[in-house]
């Protein structure tokens, strides 16, 4: 009987840490839009700074982004203030995700890239691989509208 009580306590603290989780990374995903060309100049010509994001299904540091970095409620009050675009390589078969790979020289994913409002990239901005929610706010005070 205490086993199995042990076992069912185990169960639902789990389940209720993947609740949060997921949830945590569904909020993440309401502040992004996907990746074209249009929203990028659409951002430009509004002078609003963007942050694209590219990542892949298959990437665990990108999943990990989502849960420890993105879903925080300071980096999302910061992302609002931008035009967040995300860009899905998952497909790098697919010649439209090899064009966008070479234009935006991405050497690996997780990476994400910071614009001023001009779509000029933020000298010293990109970020790549996983980082802390430190590093990452730390590279959006590169973007003078974040501070």
């Amino acid at each position: 009987m205490k086993l199995l009580l042990t076992f069912i306590l185990v169960v639902l603290a789990f389940t209720s840490c993947q609740r949060t989780s997921n949830s945590a990374v569904h909020q993440a995903d309401s502040i992004w839009k996907p990746y074209s060309k249009q929203a990028a100049l659409e951002s430009i010509k509004h002078n609003k700074p963007i942050i694209i994001d590219f990542y892949a299904d298959w990437c665990p540091n990108c999943h990990d982004l989502d849960r420890t970095v993105f879903s925080r409620a300071d980096v999302q009050a910061k992302l609002a203030k931008v035009t967040a675009l995300r860009m899905d390589v998952t497909n790098q078969d697919d010649p439209q995700v090899q064009q966008i790979i070479q234009e935006y020289d991405i050497e690996g994913v997780p990476t994400v890239i910071l614009f001023d409002g001009k779509g000029r990239e933020i000298p010293e901005s990109r970020v790549m691989g996983l980082v802390t929610p430190e590093e990452f706010l730390q590279a959006l005070g590169l973007m003078g509208v974040l501070k």
